[in-house]
């Protein structure tokens, strides 16, 4: 038996379809010992293209290299793949990075691959499953990845098989409406409707509670039947880059805490301003999670997300 490591790589249509593709057939040509974390890297080379999803994954086999590679080949022909420009955009890309075999010098394959000390996006997913892994000349996985340096990659998900369950999603959202209610609860137990005058506190809160509710409520119509408490996207949304979107990622957390922090504020409840701006750092971890959902689902987010920088409140946060 040859322990093997693949390299899994896609950028063209339902990147993680294809990948969990892959992880199924590289099991009926042998024992997988191993599955990467899922990454998202830029594309090396080639022409203009959008962004891979890769990952890792260890397969011990008793099939000889150059067979093993045909096998490989044909995963990547039941994918879609089309071969044509030199690493171009592709729907499912296998490549044979490392074994625990001989080397092997043929025309169409060398194992360790010539390229893998030197590709992050290789390093990084075979270092977390095999770190001992030779990736050339007395060069382990786990060395090689300290010598490379950053060159953006970035995990988005841990567990991503077909079985995977967004229990992190569900945490979030149950999380998030306790404290809704513990601000409600803080609000009813120390602040007050106006008596009489209003003061310069009270008038901002409203002002900030109308922002923050228009806000909301545009980029709320803006998704349309998109719109989920669940920081996992819905199966039939599409991305969305328009309206608010256009000047933040995730208008509606931010709008949300606007609208809170404003009620507190006409309450006067001190308890409630404090909870409520507490709701800051509570959605930009929510969002970092969803963020990475969402690169997972949308290959073009990436580049949305360099050009639109505030992430909960436009023009501020």
């Amino acid at each position: 038996m040859t322990r093997y490591a693949i390299g899994l790589g896609s950028n063209i249509g339902d990147r993680l379809a294809h990948l969990r593709f892959a992880v199924e057939r590289l099991g009926e040509v042998g024992g997988v010992g191993g599955v990467s974390s899922l990454y998202e890297s830029a594309p090396v080379g080639g022409p203009v293209q959008g962004p891979f999803l890769n990952a890792v994954v260890v397969v011990e086999s008793d099939l000889e290299p150059l067979v093993f590679l045909d096998r490989l080949h044909q995963m990547e022909t039941e994918a879609g793949r089309m071969r044509g420009t030199r690493w171009g955009p592709r729907t499912l890309d296998l490549d044979i990075v490392t074994s625990d075999g001989n080397s092997v010098s043929e025309e169409n394959l060398e194992i360790p691959h010539p390229r893998a000390a030197e590709r992050e996006f290789v390093l990084r997913p075979l270092a977390e499953v095999w770190p001992e892994a030779l990736v050339a000349a007395d060069t382990r996985a786990s060395q090689a990845l300290e010598e490379v340096g950053d060159q953006g990659v970035d995990r988005l998900a841990r567990v991503w098989g077909g079985d995977a369950q967004p229990w992190l999603g569900r945490l979030f959202v149950a999380l998030q409406f306790a404290w809704f209610l513990g601000i409600a609860l803080a609000m009813a137990s120390d602040g007050a409707l106006p008596e009489g005058s209003v003061d310069f506190t009270r008038v901002v809160g409203g002002i900030v509670a109308v922002i923050g509710a228009a806000l909301a409520f545009i980029s709320s119509r803006r998704l349309g039947p998109a719109l989920t408490a669940l920081p996992e996207p819905r199966s039939d949304a599409v991305l969305i880059e328009t309206g608010p979107y256009a000047l933040a990622r995730h208008p509606i957390y931010g709008g949300v805490t606007l609208f809170i922090l404003g009620a507190a504020m006409i309450v006067d409840s001190l308890a409630g301003v404090l909870l409520s701006l507490g709701l800051l750092p509570f959605f930009y971890l929510k969002s970092e999670y969803e963020e990475r959902t969402l690169r997972i689902r949308y290959p073009e987010y990436r580049a949305y997300r360099e050009r639109v920088t505030r992430r909960l409140i436009p023009f501020l946060i």
